[in-house]
């Protein structure tokens, strides 16, 4: 029984209208984004056979998906898919927390907020790959390296999704908490937080896949061990349609990160008025 609605609502045929006509359009959306991908993996397997992309440099849809099939009963893929999700998850926990943490004393103070500004957007700017040098020469190609270009990926756009969150507080509400003996500690955890939420997700969200792709560049720049590292071996031992199958595999990933991610969002925000209903 849904919480809130008395078992007379759950059967009535209003109920049921609105939830059959919810099913249908997620139905709807998952069965038009299959037909997506259908006709661009369609369109890849023509301009391969018509050789209007060079078949060395572009293998064949079905040869490309039959050798990620092969790849994924053995060993090797598993292991290089774990060491890319151990990078990517060690350096996402490191670089979003600190990223909430910093963003969120940044974002509660006036005078934080703007003597940081001009510090913040400058390192923002600096494209990460930048860094894959040093730190290739402070940890060499391990998973430190890795853990350390991905904290830096993170970190700033989960600290400035916070930061505008923490400050679109509505000052109503603040001014409620102040006047009603709050500290600024419990302010924090019990106000702003909880409704700087939906900024805090999408900062995650996008700190997720950032994660991701900065932890395979790093692999295939630096040669770090996981998907990066199979990438750019197949390329160089002439087996292509083992890259693109990684390459496929490694999108994959990503997408079903996303889905998780925004899944667990709605669930967990489901009591905001931006998550209600939806």
């Amino acid at each position: 029984m849904i919480t809130g609605i008395s078992p007379a609502d759950e059967a009535s045929p209003a109920v049921r209208a609105r939830a059959s006509v919810a099913a249908r359009d997620r139905i709807g959306r998952v069965a038009l984004g299959l037909l997506g991908v259908g006709l661009v993996l369609a369109l890849w397997q023509l301009l391969t056979v018509t050789k209007v992309l060079d078949p060395s440099a572009v293998p064949t849809m079905t040869e490309t998906l039959h050798r990620l099939w092969q790849a994924l009963g053995t060993g090797r893929l598993w292991a290089a898919v774990g060491q890319t999700l151990e990078g990517m998850a060690v350096g996402f926990a490191l670089g979003s927390a600190a990223g909430i943490l910093v963003g969120a004393v940044l974002g509660a103070s006036s005078f934080a907020y703007r003597s940081s500004f001009l510090v913040v957007e400058f390192f923002k700017t600096i494209p990460v790959i930048t860094l894959l040098p040093l730190a290739v020469l402070l940890f060499g190609t391990t998973l430190k390296m890795k853990v350390l270009v991905v904290v830096f990926g993170v970190f700033f756009p989960t600290v400035i999704q916070t930061i505008y969150g923490v400050r679109s507080v509505d000052p109503v509400i603040r001014d409620t908490a102040t006047a009603f003996g709050l500290k600024r500690r419990a302010r924090l955890l019990t106000v702003t937080i909880p409704s700087a939420a939906p900024y805090l997700a999408t900062g995650l969200r996008l700190g997720a896949t950032a994660a991701l792709l900065l932890d395979v560049v790093a692999e295939l720049v630096a040669g770090g061990s996981g998907l990066g590292l199979q990438i750019l071996q197949g390329e160089a031992g002439g087996a292509i349609s083992y890259s693109y199958a990684l390459i496929i595999l490694t999108g994959t990933i990503g997408v079903l990160l996303v889905v998780g991610l925004t899944a667990v969002e709605r669930r967990v925000l489901r009591w905001h008025e931006l998550y209600r209903g939806r």
